[in-house]
């Protein structure tokens, strides 16, 4: 009672807060349309097919009715022309010609060539398959036969799923009611030769023809199959031909050979085409609805424009824009960044030789004045800082470790703003969004981390008085393994920073329309001024700041999220139902995410930034003992909990909200914009600019970390460990030298990321965290642990270790959770092996193991 009553009080607020401030202005999202030249022929074609290879667009086949309308007794004519359009032409090459005439069957692009398989003529279904292949010095169309379908079909539906071609068969006679209930894949991953067609367990609705199909993902990297609507033409004890429209959808896996049912669309879409866009968007153009299906065909009017967009994780469809002319039994492909559309009917009996292209742009938006007042404060506030602390530098001591002055309490908060990153305050409910909460029981291992390295590791990072963590490997084992870690660390932070300054330059272009180069290049140069300006005192200060930003902008968004949703009560039944709430996967498999590997592995994975990593271990060294870093630590641990936990409710909250506004969703966009485009849409000015500044926050708590900690790297486990006679201000010159480098170095690797199409920044990263930190890991732990490992076997472990991960990545299917444990574990028992087998010279190791 009281907590409802209390909701409701807040509820009042927020509605008022709301009312009070202006709100965003959002434009429509662009679909750009265009034209190629028309087809020759002059009346266009349906059922053709179309692709594209060797940077070609293809167009063959179809039909049209070249001598009247079939209402006029115009008898339908089939073709077997092939048109070629290559870059910057403006006349098709219709040199070439199918083996035989024939239209209405599919087509699929390969980097082998355009795939063609089955279709009809007025005599025939076929099972034929080719391949054609433009060659593009030639000017003409090469063909390989292929293996036939395992039976005749016309008017059936393909996708492409990774490297496998699906085909759910369609009309295996000119007797439009003869359906065949049958889905078949094909892969083809090697040589042409070796393609050969299986038989797969067959969707659970009804035969049809004219379905529509497209492959997608559905918040994990795994492409799946969908297939949408359709025609069930029955005969009557009259023998007359009815058609039925179906609406219905379905997904199939192929992991696991299974269909699921999905959202039925409104209305029908039979003879439609499909694509893929983004990272969870099919679109589709146009579609019979079967409406005026009894009128006689000459009063039949055009097919619907709408061009209706289906999203794959709210499982939702919406109208996303209006073709300028619609068209069924056509073709769509991607040429030159752009889709295509080739040719089609506009109406029953009447085509079209126009061919359509379309670039989709995103929303929009006016971020406002008062948002940038706010967003352009805070960041302001970060210079200032850097300035501040910049007088007080008196020399690398202050630089470094900032004179071990900084509380406990502002040490643990600055642990926890890096560790959280954009990479958490994004991906995370964008993970939870597109997916459940199976991962979140591995937010515990950051916990149960913190007595092992306040127990372990903290005392011999305090006691040596060292700068670097890489230190005490030199006084452990011997120079040769402190560079190798110090090595390894650069490496894992290069790579890391570049995440971290992509995802918010990512949802900044969300916002501004700014291109988002520009976006990346801007944040890197501001994090870059205000760490090297203030050092380390400059980064854990800000970092406490950002700390408070963050979790603000997250406690608004969240309210405003179950403010929009009708309260908690109809929030968390709504996810409930859609499952969205599983934390718990039982199963034993070494392949698929599961509870026990993702605990085994997330545990693993703590000891690299816990024990590892110098922009942590940093941040032990820089209050006035041991145990105030302890206290530091046990805060941070304390804290990532309840914090995680609020990050995963607005990634649920924030599925609830798109699954009921489906329409506010980009067409398009990467699943990691969600939370960006929810801040951007939804919440009032002035409150927006908050939220954005808290990503900024995530981002920048890392990326000064990252920068800082990589300098004093450089500057102490090389430059002062390798070059003699160096003095302080030397060391502080090539520092802050050092910070400008690795700023420009994570600008350019985050403008590489761009180009790869990551469903799942914080999964990326959790594989980059196993693959480049398990064998430093080992090498600590023999360090520690041990007192017979030595620096030649330990180097022998993390080389092995590195070995054994590669292939893990690139070889295998087991899943990455697990790459952390096997790494460490080859680490460790390669390394202590080694140094059992291998001869060593006697060391002492003192003081430098838990032993001594």
């Amino acid at each position: 009672m009281y907590a409802s009553r209390a909701f409701a009080h807040l509820k009042i607020v927020s509605i008022i807060l709301c009312a009070g401030l202006l709100s965003l202005t959002t434009h429509a999202q662009q679909f750009n349309w265009a034209d190629l030249p028309e087809l020759p022929g002059g009346l266009g074609f349906g059922g053709s097919f179309a692709g594209t290879h060797n940077g070609a667009l293809i167009v063959a086949g179809g039909a049209n009715f070249p001598n009247g309308m079939p209402w006029e007794g115009g008898a339908k004519v089939w073709y077997g022309d092939i048109h070629v359009l290559e870059t910057g032409d403006t006349t098709w090459n219709s040199e070439s010609s199918l083996p035989h005439p024939m239209a209405y069957g599919i087509s699929i692009s390969t980097p082998q060539g355009l795939i063609v398989a089955g279709g009809s003529d007025s005599e025939a279904v076929y099972a034929d398959v080719w391949l054609l292949k433009w060659d593009a010095d030639a000017k003409k169309i090469d063909f390989d036969t292929l293996p036939p379908l395992p039976e005749v079909s016309a008017f059936h539906a393909a996708a492409l799923v990774g490297t496998t071609v699906y085909v759910a068969a369609g009309q295996k006679s000119t007797d439009a009611t003869d359906l065949n209930h049958a889905f078949w894949a094909m892969e083809i991953s090697g040589p042409v030769d070796s393609w050969k067609w299986e038989s797969k367990t067959p969707w659970p609705g009804d035969a049809r023809i004219k379905a529509v199909a497209a492959a997608q993902t559905s918040g994990t990297d795994r492409s799946l199959f969908y297939l949408f609507s359709g025609e069930i033409p029955t005969r009557d004890q009259a023998g007359e031909v009815t058609l039925n429209y179906v609406i219905d959808g379905y997904r199939y896996d192929r992991a696991n050979d299974t269909w699921t049912t999905i959202a039925d669309l409104e209305v029908p879409v039979a003879a439609a085409r499909a694509i893929d866009v983004g990272q969870s968007h099919i679109i589709v153009f146009s579609g019979s609805t079967g409406e005026h299906v009894t009128k006689p065909t000459q009063e039949i009017p055009e097919f619907p424009n709408h061009v209706r967009a289906y999203n794959t994780i709210t499982d939702t469809w919406s109208i996303a824009a209006e073709m300028p002319r619609s068209v069924v039994t056509a073709e769509v492909t991607r040429w030159n960044d752009q889709i295509v559309i080739t040719t089609g009917e506009i109406r029953p009996g009447i085509r079209t030789p126009r061919v359509q292209t379309l670039e989709i742009k995103g929303t929009d938006v006016a971020f406002g004045t008062l948002n940038y007042i706010v967003l352009g404060l805070y960041l302001a506030a970060l210079l200032a800082m850097g300035f501040f602390f910049s007088k007080r530098e008196k020399g690398t001591d202050d630089f470094f470790l900032a004179g071990k002055r900084i509380p406990w309490w502002a040490a643990g908060l600055s642990i926890y703003a890096t560790q959280l990153s954009a990479i958490t305050f994004v991906s995370i409910p964008a993970l939870s969004y597109a997916t459940n909460w199976v991962v979140f029981p591995g937010s515990i291992c950051i916990l149960l981390m913190v007595p092992i390295v306040v127990k372990f590791y903290l005392p011999f990072f305090r006691k040596l008085n060292i700068t670097t963590a890489y230190e005490y490997l030199e006084k452990r084992f011997n120079l040769h393994v402190r560079l190798f870690g110090s090595a390894s660390f650069l490496a894992f932070q290069l790579l890391r920073m570049a995440v971290v300054i992509y995802l918010p330059a990512l949802g900044l272009a969300a916002i501004t329309g700014l291109n988002v180069y520009l976006c990346i290049l801007l944040m890197g140069i501001l994090s870059t001024i205000y760490t090297v300006l203030g050092g380390i005192e400059a980064v854990i200060w800000t970092d406490v700041l950002q700390a408070f930003v963050l979790l603000g902008g997250l406690i608004v968004s969240l309210v405003l999220l179950l403010v929009y949703e009708g309260g908690p009560g109809e929030v968390l039944a709504l996810a409930s139902e859609k499952g969205k709430f599983a934390m718990l996967n039982l199963n034993w498999s070494f392949t698929e995410l599961a509870t026990w590997s993702m605990l085994l592995g997330t545990m693993m994975l703590q000891f690299g930034p816990y024990t590892t990593d110098q922009a942590v271990v940093q941040r032990y060294m820089t209050t006035k003992d041991e145990a105030a870093a302890a206290k530091g630590l046990w805060l941070n641990g304390l804290m990532a909990i309840p914090g995680l936990f609020l990050f995963y409710l607005v990634g649920t909250c924030m599925y609830v909200y798109f699954g009921a506004h489906p329409d506010q969703l980009i067409v398009g966009m990467k699943n990691d914009q969600v939370f960006p485009l929810f801040i951007v849409n939804r919440l009032p000015v002035g409150i927006s600019g908050l939220v954005i500044a808290g990503i900024f926050a995530a981002s920048m708590s890392s990326l000064d970390s990252s920068m800082h900690s990589v300098a004093t790297a450089v500057t102490t486990d090389f430059y002062g460990r390798l070059k003699a006679g160096v003095s302080d201000l030397q060391r502080l010159r090539v520092a802050r030298a050092v910070i400008v480098i690795a700023g420009t170095l994570a600008v350019t690797l985050a403008f590489a990321l761009v180009r790869f199409d990551i469903s799942s920044l914080f999964f990326l990263f959790q594989k980059m965290l196993g693959l480049i930190s398990s064998g430093l890991v080992g090498i600590f732990i023999l360090g520690i642990f041990t007192t017979r490992s030595h620096a030649t076997g330990v180097l022998l472990g993390a080389v092995a270790s590195i070995a054994v991960l590669i292939f893990l990545t690139w070889f295998s299917e087991i899943d990455f959770y697990l790459h952390s444990v096997a790494g460490i574990f080859t680490s460790v028992a390669v390394g202590y092996g080694c140094s059992l087998i291998l001869p060593n010279p006697k060391q002492d190791v003192a003081g430098l193991t838990m032993h001594s």
